[in-house]
């Protein structure tokens, strides 16, 4: 008999605890509370200057280094998305005022001394005609992907304190290193590339997701990814040799095109041996796939995992350019466990990585008091009737 209430006893306790543990477990799930572990990454990227003579020889062949599906945090900050902006705004119109309502009483005269940027408020993209389109209501074609800069700042911050639940730069004042970037700056042999901060949640090697960033100069106006010349415009060929007619010889245009599609394609390694004499086509793979667009001094991935201990994966390709006018590229691709709170070094003949990983607590939510929550009206006093 005893046993039976003791046994009896350790059930209920047991059910009880579980459902104590269930109970605060959800109410921590539902207040909000961050489950996961936050870290703040800050990176420095350098290369040595281009007067530095090393004895080490790179191969000059350009190693891709596929995007896939990797976090872009810099293209947000200086090719932001207008879409929703431009589409926003209507058509102009010689016959009106467009516009006037935008701006303040001083400025709505504005034409009259600044006619050149009369279309300022309004798409001046040139409609398709009637019989060009392909839908009932017309569309408005607008070319929303502005351009990128010749050369990105060497700091890479954020604008807003507010916490996201997704990888996000960190505002300036997260950086922590600034004193050490400063001392490589003023180096005379070391050139700083890239020093930014940006917070993240990391997960185990197989579900991490590495962030992608570029900086320095953009090569992409004189040389394609895989390192070839771009061929001259017309107009810059002819201001180059003006005794040659415009269009003496159309069908070299057409040639020199294909040459550079060939160049290009050897190259990247894309023209692949014949299989048999009989065969007539090269195979051509998938190789030019998901690739940058632009053509960055330093681009590349960084991974960040964790598997009980934190791990960094990195792989960037930088560009130099030669004294005889050509760029060779190397790629860079490191590996290290790594302890949070300390500063480690990844050394290379042509780049230097700092990487410091720091703990961070995202700030919590302020709880919500019921009692003086304005969702949640107070019930009115009951007059009381007067006796009689």
């Amino acid at each position: 008999m005893k046993v039976s209430v003791v046994k009896t006893i350790a059930v209920a306790a047991t059910a009880l605890i579980g459902g104590v543990l269930l109970f605060i477990s959800h109410d921590a799930s539902a207040s909000g509370l961050p489950a996961e572990r936050w870290f703040e990454i800050e990176l420095i990227v350098f290369s040595p200057g281009q007067s530095t003579e090393l004895k080490e020889q790179f191969d000059r062949e350009v190693k891709p280094i596929r995007l896939g599906t990797s976090v872009d945090l810099v293209s947000a900050k200086y090719q932001p998305e207008i879409r929703s902006l431009l589409l926003a705004l209507s058509h102009c119109d010689a016959n009106a005022d467009a516009g006037r309502g935008f701006l303040p009483a001083t400025l709505r005269n504005w034409q009259q001394w600044q006619p050149p940027y009369a279309a300022l408020f309004c798409i001046s993209e040139t409609e398709p005609a009637a019989w060009q389109r392909t839908t009932l209501f017309p569309e408005k074609l607008v070319n929303t992907a502005l351009p990128m800069p010749d050369s990105l700042p060497v700091v890479l911050a954020g604008e807003s304190e507010q916490h996201q639940p997704v990888p996000y730069l960190a505002p300036k004042n997260a950086f922590a290193l600034t004193e050490l970037a400063s001392k490589i700056n003023r180096q005379s042999n070391q050139s700083l590339l890239l020093h930014t901060v940006w917070r993240q949640a990391p997960v185990t090697e197989k579900l991490a997701v590495p962030s992608r960033w570029f900086a320095g100069t953009n090569y992409s106006e004189k040389i394609d990814y895989w390192g070839q010349i771009r061929q001259q415009s017309v107009t810059e060929y002819d201001a180059a040799l003006p005794g040659i007619p415009v269009n003496s010889e159309p069908q070299d245009n057409l040639f020199n095109a294909i040459d550079t599609v060939l160049g290009q394609l050897q190259a990247a390694g894309k023209l692949e041996d014949m299989a048999s004499p009989d065969q007539q086509l090269p195979k051509i793979s998938d190789s030019l796939s998901n690739l940058p667009d632009h053509v960055w001094q330093l681009d590349g991935l960084f991974k960040l995992h964790l598997d009980h201990y934190l791990f960094i994966n990195t792989e960037f390709n930088l560009r130099r350019p030669l004294p005889e006018g050509a760029m060779q590229s190397i790629n860079v691709t490191q590996s290290r466990r790594v302890i949070s709170g300390e500063l480690h070094y990844l050394d290379h003949p042509y780049l230097g990585i700092i990487v410091q990983i720091r703990r961070f607590e995202p700030p919590q939510p302020e709880p919500v008091n019921e009692a003086t929550s304005p969702d949640i009206a107070s019930p009115e006093p009951v007059p009381r009737t007067p006796n009689r």
